[in-house]
């Protein structure tokens, strides 16, 4: 079981719930085509910071058939189009972090599916909710995902999970599968959850693709490389929380990669590669992070 929460534990979730649906609800209101993902993901990162909260990892700017992990690099010239766009935002304050993602369509030629995809994730996401409370089994929280989907005609994405969240950590256990699973694990009181339904129109999986943009230190260490010595020494700074290739001080892309190719041989930096729909299916995303109670606590609403 998890300890009782304190206080001022509480109070650093909620003001970073707080901050990451505010920058969630703004973007939804200025993100259009004709935007780079570079100027969003800017917009978006400078204005968690002007709020008061800290950046938890890169703002996830998945186009499509993209399910995660893309943010924008350095110079990034990718132009949002008439596409289907996941803005998935991470806010820490002392380390504590809200987890919250949304999904918008600029995709006419199909909207009507696009908007009922969209809407299959987010109802997905609310029945979910609906089912936590201490003492639930994990396991009916991963069926209403799963049944909800269906309903709509779309399938959930079966190798991607919501998660745990505690301090400086992201992703803590348990996790949160999108589908049906079975388990006797019942949710602790005042255990952090982040919640994320992922609603696909292709057959439900995802695998990794280039380019990787998005990385986490796992330990200390020395690198050969010099700009791996850069690497570490900015890394360190982000307390085990993800950051982007874009952030660190280095102008190459080549030499960012040549020297994450030995801190991530050596197990210093985890990588977190794009995940891509395998059958190249559109997907949407949506997520909450809850604070599990009799009536839970969703710091991202």
């Amino acid at each position: 079981m998890t300890e009782k929460m304190q206080d001022d534990v509480l109070e650093n979730y909620v003001k970073a719930g707080k901050i990451a649906s505010q920058v969630r609800e703004e973007a939804r209101s200025f993100v259009k085509p004709g935007m780079t993902l570079l100027s969003i993901a800017e917009r978006i990162e400078s204005r968690i910071k002007e709020l008061g909260g800290e950046i938890a990892f890169p703002v996830n700017l998945s186009i499509n058939d993209l399910a995660a992990h893309y943010t924008p690099y350095r110079n990034d010239t990718l132009v949002l189009g008439e596409d289907v766009i996941k803005i998935d935002i991470g806010v820490h304050v002392d380390g504590y972090v809200a987890d919250t993602a949304m999904t918008l369509s600029f995709n006419e030629e199909e909207k009507e599916k696009c908007d009922n995809l969209i809407k299959a994730s987010k109802e997905a996401l609310e029945n979910a909710i609906e089912k936590v409370k201490p003492g639930a089994l994990l396991s009916d929280i991963s069926s209403a995902i799963e049944e909800t989907i269906k309903s709509h005609g779309f399938n959930p994405v079966s190798n991607l999970t919501g998660h745990g969240i505690d301090r400086f950590n992201l992703h803590d256990q348990p996790q949160v599968p999108n589908v049906k699973f079975k388990s006797d694990y019942r949710l602790p009181e005042d255990k952090v959850i982040a919640i994320e339904p992922f609603a696909t129109t292709g057959v439900g999986r995802i695998k990794e693709t280039e380019p990787t943009l998005i990385y986490m230190m796992l330990r200390e260490g020395n690198a050969r490389n010099t700009d791996g010595r850069v690497i570490l020494k900015h890394a360190s700074e982000f307390g085990g929380l993800p950051f982007a290739e874009r952030w660190l001080p280095i102008e190459s892309r080549v030499k960012i990669k040549i020297a994450m190719r030995e801190l991530v041989s050596r197990g210093l930096i985890y990588e977190y590669p794009p995940l891509k729909e395998i059958s190249s299916g559109l997907v949407s995303q949506a997520e909450h992070t809850i604070i599990v109670r009799e009536e839970p606590i969703v710091t991202t609403k």
